[in-house]
Protein backbone atom coordinates (compact mmCIF):
# COMPACT_ATOMS: atom_id res chain seq x y z
CA UNK A 1 0.00 0.00 0.00
CA UNK A 2 1.32 3.43 -0.90
CA UNK A 3 2.23 5.55 2.10
CA UNK A 4 0.06 8.46 1.03
CA UNK A 5 -3.02 6.26 0.68
CA UNK A 6 -2.35 4.69 4.07
CA UNK A 7 -2.07 8.11 5.69
CA UNK A 8 -5.44 9.14 4.27
CA UNK A 9 -7.05 6.03 5.75
CA UNK A 10 -5.19 6.63 8.99
CA UNK A 11 -6.42 10.16 9.50
CA UNK A 12 -9.82 10.21 7.80
CA UNK A 13 -12.42 11.35 10.29
CA UNK A 14 -11.70 8.66 12.88
CA UNK A 15 -10.06 10.93 15.45
CA UNK A 16 -6.91 8.88 15.27
CA UNK A 17 -3.25 9.68 15.65
CA UNK A 18 -0.13 9.53 13.61
CA UNK A 19 1.50 7.42 16.29
CA UNK A 20 -1.47 5.08 16.68
CA UNK A 21 -1.77 2.49 13.91
CA UNK A 22 -5.40 2.81 12.90
CA UNK A 23 -6.93 2.21 9.51
CA UNK A 24 -9.95 0.68 7.87
CA UNK A 25 -9.56 -1.63 4.93
CA UNK A 26 -12.10 -1.94 2.09
CA UNK A 27 -14.25 -5.05 2.21
CA UNK A 28 -12.65 -7.99 0.46
CA UNK A 29 -14.36 -9.77 -2.39
CA UNK A 30 -14.58 -12.96 -0.30
CA UNK A 31 -16.47 -11.39 2.59
CA UNK A 32 -18.66 -13.57 4.77
CA UNK A 33 -22.30 -12.47 4.81
CA UNK A 34 -24.69 -12.98 7.69
CA UNK A 35 -28.42 -12.39 7.01
CA UNK A 36 -30.09 -10.21 9.63
CA UNK A 37 -33.80 -9.59 9.97
CA UNK A 38 -33.47 -5.95 10.96
CA UNK A 39 -31.18 -3.21 12.20
CA UNK A 40 -32.00 -4.35 15.74
CA UNK A 41 -30.03 -7.52 15.01
CA UNK A 42 -26.96 -5.37 14.47
CA UNK A 43 -27.40 -3.65 17.79
CA UNK A 44 -27.43 -7.00 19.55
CA UNK A 45 -23.76 -7.13 18.55
CA UNK A 46 -23.26 -3.79 20.33
CA UNK A 47 -24.93 -4.73 23.60
CA UNK A 48 -22.91 -3.38 26.51
CA UNK A 49 -21.25 -0.70 24.37
CA UNK A 50 -21.80 3.05 24.66
CA UNK A 51 -22.36 5.13 21.53
CA UNK A 52 -19.71 7.82 21.10
CA UNK A 53 -20.10 9.60 17.79
CA UNK A 54 -20.96 9.43 14.11
CA UNK A 55 -18.13 9.74 11.63
CA UNK A 56 -18.85 10.55 7.99
CA UNK A 57 -16.29 9.54 5.41
CA UNK A 58 -16.56 10.03 1.67
CA UNK A 59 -14.27 8.28 -0.79
CA UNK A 60 -14.37 7.71 -4.52
CA UNK A 61 -13.49 4.02 -4.13
CA UNK A 62 -16.93 2.30 -4.26
CA UNK A 63 -15.71 -0.49 -1.97
CA UNK A 64 -14.89 1.94 0.84
CA UNK A 65 -17.57 2.37 3.55
CA UNK A 66 -19.20 5.80 3.69
CA UNK A 67 -19.82 6.34 7.39
CA UNK A 68 -19.16 4.92 10.85
CA UNK A 69 -20.62 4.91 14.33
CA UNK A 70 -18.13 4.58 17.17
CA UNK A 71 -18.95 2.61 20.32
CA UNK A 72 -16.87 1.92 23.43
CA UNK A 73 -17.26 -0.67 26.18
CA UNK A 74 -16.78 0.80 29.63
CA UNK A 75 -13.95 -1.00 31.46
CA UNK A 76 -13.93 -2.70 34.82
CA UNK A 77 -12.07 -1.10 37.71
CA UNK A 78 -8.67 -2.66 37.06
CA UNK A 79 -8.75 -2.92 33.26
CA UNK A 80 -5.73 -1.44 31.47
CA UNK A 81 -7.58 -1.19 28.18
CA UNK A 82 -11.07 -1.47 26.73
CA UNK A 83 -12.64 -2.53 23.46
CA UNK A 84 -14.18 -0.23 20.88
CA UNK A 85 -16.33 -1.05 17.86
CA UNK A 86 -16.94 0.79 14.60
CA UNK A 87 -20.31 0.10 13.04
CA UNK A 88 -19.72 0.55 9.31
CA UNK A 89 -22.41 1.23 6.71
CA UNK A 90 -21.23 -0.24 3.42
CA UNK A 91 -21.95 2.00 0.45
CA UNK A 92 -23.33 -0.60 -1.92
CA UNK A 93 -26.28 -2.96 -2.17
CA UNK A 94 -25.76 -6.62 -3.00
CA UNK A 95 -27.41 -9.44 -4.88
CA UNK A 96 -26.55 -13.06 -4.14
CA UNK A 97 -27.20 -15.24 -7.16
CA UNK A 98 -26.83 -18.96 -7.69
CA UNK A 99 -26.07 -19.50 -11.37
CA UNK A 100 -25.00 -23.06 -12.32
CA UNK A 101 -23.17 -22.00 -15.48
CA UNK A 102 -19.47 -22.17 -16.20
CA UNK A 103 -19.67 -18.70 -17.74
CA UNK A 104 -21.71 -17.28 -14.86
CA UNK A 105 -19.59 -14.21 -14.18
CA UNK A 106 -19.79 -12.99 -17.76
CA UNK A 107 -23.51 -13.72 -17.97
CA UNK A 108 -24.19 -11.65 -14.86
CA UNK A 109 -21.94 -8.79 -15.99
CA UNK A 110 -23.73 -8.67 -19.35
CA UNK A 111 -27.13 -8.72 -17.65
CA UNK A 112 -26.20 -5.81 -15.35
CA UNK A 113 -25.05 -3.80 -18.35
CA UNK A 114 -28.18 -4.63 -20.34
CA UNK A 115 -30.46 -3.42 -17.53
CA UNK A 116 -28.28 -0.35 -16.97
CA UNK A 117 -27.16 -1.16 -13.41
CA UNK A 118 -23.75 0.06 -12.25
CA UNK A 119 -22.34 -2.99 -10.51
CA UNK A 120 -19.55 -5.52 -10.31
CA UNK A 121 -19.70 -9.31 -10.10
CA UNK A 122 -17.65 -11.38 -7.64
CA UNK A 123 -17.38 -15.17 -7.69
CA UNK A 124 -17.99 -16.27 -4.09
CA UNK A 125 -17.89 -20.07 -4.25
CA UNK A 126 -18.89 -22.85 -6.65
CA UNK A 127 -22.03 -21.54 -8.41
CA UNK A 128 -22.65 -18.62 -6.04
CA UNK A 129 -21.99 -15.06 -7.17
CA UNK A 130 -22.33 -11.66 -5.59
CA UNK A 131 -23.25 -8.54 -7.52
CA UNK A 132 -22.40 -5.27 -5.78
CA UNK A 133 -24.52 -2.33 -6.88
CA UNK A 134 -22.69 0.96 -6.39
CA UNK A 135 -25.44 3.39 -7.36
CA UNK A 136 -29.08 3.65 -6.35
CA UNK A 137 -31.32 1.28 -8.24
CA UNK A 138 -35.10 1.00 -8.26
CA UNK A 139 -37.17 -2.04 -7.47
CA UNK A 140 -38.07 -2.11 -11.14
CA UNK A 141 -34.37 -2.36 -12.08
CA UNK A 142 -34.00 -5.36 -9.77
CA UNK A 143 -37.14 -6.96 -11.18
CA UNK A 144 -35.87 -6.43 -14.73
CA UNK A 145 -32.55 -8.05 -13.89
CA UNK A 146 -34.28 -10.99 -12.25
CA UNK A 147 -36.68 -11.40 -15.16
CA UNK A 148 -33.84 -11.28 -17.69
CA UNK A 149 -32.01 -14.09 -15.91
CA UNK A 150 -35.06 -16.10 -14.88
CA UNK A 151 -36.67 -16.09 -18.33
CA UNK A 152 -33.78 -18.24 -19.50
CA UNK A 153 -34.03 -20.50 -16.44
CA UNK A 154 -30.47 -19.61 -15.48
CA UNK A 155 -30.75 -19.07 -11.73
CA UNK A 156 -31.78 -21.04 -8.66
CA UNK A 157 -31.34 -18.25 -6.08
CA UNK A 158 -31.69 -14.47 -6.24
CA UNK A 159 -31.56 -12.46 -2.97
CA UNK A 160 -31.38 -8.66 -3.11
CA UNK A 161 -29.99 -6.99 0.05
CA UNK A 162 -29.82 -3.36 1.09
CA UNK A 163 -28.40 -1.68 4.21
CA UNK A 164 -25.26 -3.74 4.69
CA UNK A 165 -23.26 -3.25 7.90
CA UNK A 166 -20.03 -4.57 9.34
CA UNK A 167 -18.54 -4.18 12.81
CA UNK A 168 -14.82 -3.52 13.17
CA UNK A 169 -13.35 -4.24 16.60
CA UNK A 170 -10.48 -2.40 18.25
CA UNK A 171 -8.92 -1.29 21.52
CA UNK A 172 -8.29 1.90 23.47
CA UNK A 173 -6.08 2.53 26.48
CA UNK A 174 -4.96 5.43 28.65
CA UNK A 175 -2.04 6.26 26.37
CA UNK A 176 -4.10 6.44 23.19
CA UNK A 177 -7.03 8.26 24.82
CA UNK A 178 -4.70 11.03 25.95
CA UNK A 179 -3.88 11.93 22.34
CA UNK A 180 -6.10 13.86 19.95
CA UNK A 181 -5.69 14.24 16.18
CA UNK A 182 -7.08 17.22 14.24
CA UNK A 183 -6.34 16.37 10.61
CA UNK A 184 -8.76 14.66 8.22
CA UNK A 185 -9.06 14.23 4.49
CA UNK A 186 -12.07 15.28 2.40
CA UNK A 187 -12.26 12.73 -0.40
CA UNK A 188 -14.92 14.71 -2.29
CA UNK A 189 -12.89 17.92 -2.36
CA UNK A 190 -9.52 16.20 -2.33
CA UNK A 191 -8.09 18.39 0.44
CA UNK A 192 -6.69 17.97 3.95
CA UNK A 193 -7.91 19.94 6.92
CA UNK A 194 -6.13 23.34 6.71
CA UNK A 195 -3.50 23.96 9.41
CA UNK A 196 -5.36 26.98 10.80
CA UNK A 197 -8.48 24.85 11.43
CA UNK A 198 -6.38 22.22 13.17
CA UNK A 199 -4.68 24.83 15.36
CA UNK A 200 -8.09 26.30 16.23
CA UNK A 201 -9.25 22.87 17.42
CA UNK A 202 -6.02 22.47 19.34
CA UNK A 203 -6.59 25.81 21.10
CA UNK A 204 -10.11 24.71 22.02
CA UNK A 205 -8.64 21.54 23.53
CA UNK A 206 -6.12 23.59 25.54
CA UNK A 207 -8.86 25.77 27.01
CA UNK A 208 -11.11 22.80 27.75
CA UNK A 209 -8.23 20.93 29.41
CA UNK A 210 -7.62 23.93 31.70
CA UNK A 211 -11.27 23.65 32.74
CA UNK A 212 -11.41 19.87 33.19
CA UNK A 213 -7.81 19.11 34.24
CA UNK A 214 -6.41 22.39 35.63
CA UNK A 215 -2.93 21.00 36.39
CA UNK A 216 -2.46 19.17 33.08
CA UNK A 217 -0.35 20.35 30.15
CA UNK A 218 -1.01 19.96 26.42
CA UNK A 219 1.89 19.07 24.13
CA UNK A 220 1.54 19.81 20.41
CA UNK A 221 3.26 17.74 17.72
CA UNK A 222 2.98 17.74 13.94
CA UNK A 223 3.78 15.60 10.93
CA UNK A 224 4.36 16.91 7.39
CA UNK A 225 4.06 14.90 4.20
CA UNK A 226 5.60 16.81 1.28
CA UNK A 227 4.39 14.32 -1.31
CA UNK A 228 0.78 14.58 -0.16
CA UNK A 229 1.10 18.25 0.69
CA UNK A 230 -0.37 18.36 4.17
CA UNK A 231 0.59 18.91 7.79
CA UNK A 232 -1.23 16.97 10.49
CA UNK A 233 -1.37 18.23 14.07
CA UNK A 234 -1.97 16.20 17.19
CA UNK A 235 -2.03 17.08 20.88
CA UNK A 236 -1.12 14.97 23.89
CA UNK A 237 -2.68 15.76 27.25
CA UNK A 238 -0.25 15.17 30.11
CA UNK A 239 -1.94 15.11 33.54
CA UNK A 240 -0.20 16.19 36.73
CA UNK A 241 -1.00 12.82 38.33
CA UNK A 242 -1.95 9.37 37.10
CA UNK A 243 -5.48 8.95 35.76
CA UNK A 244 -7.47 5.72 35.57
CA UNK A 245 -8.76 4.39 32.28
CA UNK A 246 -12.30 5.36 33.24
CA UNK A 247 -11.14 8.91 33.94
CA UNK A 248 -9.51 9.09 30.53
CA UNK A 249 -12.67 7.84 28.85
CA UNK A 250 -14.74 10.40 30.74
CA UNK A 251 -12.32 13.17 29.74
CA UNK A 252 -12.26 12.10 26.09
CA UNK A 253 -16.05 11.90 25.93
CA UNK A 254 -16.34 15.45 27.32
CA UNK A 255 -13.82 16.65 24.75
CA UNK A 256 -15.83 14.92 22.04
CA UNK A 257 -19.02 16.57 23.30
CA UNK A 258 -17.49 20.05 23.33
CA UNK A 259 -15.26 20.14 20.25
CA UNK A 260 -16.06 16.97 18.31
CA UNK A 261 -12.72 15.19 18.79
CA UNK A 262 -12.36 11.83 20.53
CA UNK A 263 -9.17 10.23 21.86
CA UNK A 264 -7.21 7.64 19.92
CA UNK A 265 -7.93 3.94 19.42
CA UNK A 266 -6.64 1.09 17.24
CA UNK A 267 -8.85 -0.89 14.87
CA UNK A 268 -8.23 -4.41 13.55
CA UNK A 269 -7.70 -4.13 9.79
CA UNK A 270 -9.11 -7.57 9.01
CA UNK A 271 -12.45 -7.47 7.19
CA UNK A 272 -15.25 -8.59 9.54
CA UNK A 273 -18.44 -10.38 8.44
CA UNK A 274 -21.07 -8.22 6.75
CA UNK A 275 -24.60 -8.16 8.12
CA UNK A 276 -27.44 -7.82 5.62
CA UNK A 277 -30.41 -6.21 7.34
CA UNK A 278 -32.93 -6.00 4.48
CA UNK A 279 -33.19 -9.08 2.30
CA UNK A 280 -35.59 -9.70 -0.57
CA UNK A 281 -35.88 -13.17 -2.07
CA UNK A 282 -37.09 -12.69 -5.64
CA UNK A 283 -36.85 -16.38 -6.51
CA UNK A 284 -39.58 -17.19 -3.97
CA UNK A 285 -41.42 -13.84 -4.01
CA UNK A 286 -45.16 -13.57 -4.57
CA UNK A 287 -46.45 -10.39 -6.22
CA UNK A 288 -48.68 -8.38 -3.90
CA UNK A 289 -47.87 -10.57 -0.87
CA UNK A 290 -47.37 -7.79 1.69
CA UNK A 291 -47.68 -10.07 4.74
CA UNK A 292 -45.31 -12.72 3.29
CA UNK A 293 -47.65 -15.68 3.70
CA UNK A 294 -46.81 -16.91 0.17
CA UNK A 295 -50.11 -15.81 -1.37
CA UNK A 296 -51.83 -12.63 -2.49
CA UNK A 297 -55.23 -12.06 -0.90
CA UNK A 298 -57.35 -9.34 0.64
CA UNK A 299 -55.30 -9.46 3.85
CA UNK A 300 -52.39 -7.98 1.90
CA UNK A 301 -54.43 -4.97 0.82
CA UNK A 302 -55.62 -4.50 4.40
CA UNK A 303 -52.06 -4.62 5.79
CA UNK A 304 -50.91 -2.00 3.27
CA UNK A 305 -53.69 0.35 4.33
CA UNK A 306 -52.91 -0.27 8.01
CA UNK A 307 -49.21 0.39 7.49
CA UNK A 308 -49.96 3.65 5.70
CA UNK A 309 -52.47 4.80 8.34
CA UNK A 310 -50.51 3.72 11.43
CA UNK A 311 -46.85 2.99 10.58
CA UNK A 312 -45.84 2.86 14.25
CA UNK A 313 -48.07 -0.14 14.81
CA UNK A 314 -48.10 -1.82 11.41
CA UNK A 315 -44.88 -2.26 9.45
CA UNK A 316 -44.00 -4.11 6.30
CA UNK A 317 -40.82 -6.16 6.13
CA UNK A 318 -38.31 -5.55 3.36
CA UNK A 319 -39.73 -8.59 1.55
CA UNK A 320 -43.31 -7.46 2.10
CA UNK A 321 -42.58 -3.95 0.85
CA UNK A 322 -40.91 -5.31 -2.27
CA UNK A 323 -43.80 -7.70 -2.98
CA UNK A 324 -46.43 -5.01 -2.44
CA UNK A 325 -44.77 -2.26 -4.50
CA UNK A 326 -46.62 -3.11 -7.70
CA UNK A 327 -45.99 0.17 -9.53
CA UNK A 328 -42.36 0.73 -8.37
CA UNK A 329 -43.45 3.98 -6.75
CA UNK A 330 -43.14 3.03 -3.10
CA UNK A 331 -45.97 1.70 -0.97
CA UNK A 332 -49.13 3.72 -1.66
CA UNK A 333 -52.90 3.36 -1.56
CA UNK A 334 -52.65 2.53 -5.25
CA UNK A 335 -50.89 -0.76 -4.43
CA UNK A 336 -53.76 -1.82 -2.17
CA UNK A 337 -56.26 -0.88 -4.87
CA UNK A 338 -54.32 -2.82 -7.50
CA UNK A 339 -54.33 -5.93 -5.32
CA UNK A 340 -58.11 -5.67 -4.91
CA UNK A 341 -58.56 -5.26 -8.66
CA UNK A 342 -56.37 -8.26 -9.40
CA UNK A 343 -58.31 -10.38 -6.92
CA UNK A 344 -61.56 -9.29 -8.57
CA UNK A 345 -60.17 -10.05 -12.00
CA UNK A 346 -60.43 -6.43 -13.19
Amino acid sequence: MEEGVFMKKLITGITTLLTCAVSLMPLSASAIYIPADSYETIHQQLEGYTFIKEVEVSKKDPNFPNDYELYIKMPNENDSGCTVKLLTKENYDAIRINLPDANGRQILSDALQQVGIDGKVFHVEKTNYECRLYKTVSNNDIKMLYSLLNDNNLITEFVYSTDLYSIHEGIANSESLSRFGFCSYDYDKGIWTPPEEQIAKRNQLVELTKELLPDATVELTSFSDKDEGFTAYEASVVPASNMTLKEWIDFSMKVNEKIGVFGGFAINEESPPVFKTNNVDLFNAVEGDSNCDKQMDMADAVLIMQALANPNKYQLSAQGSFNADLDDNGITVGDAQTIQELLLGL
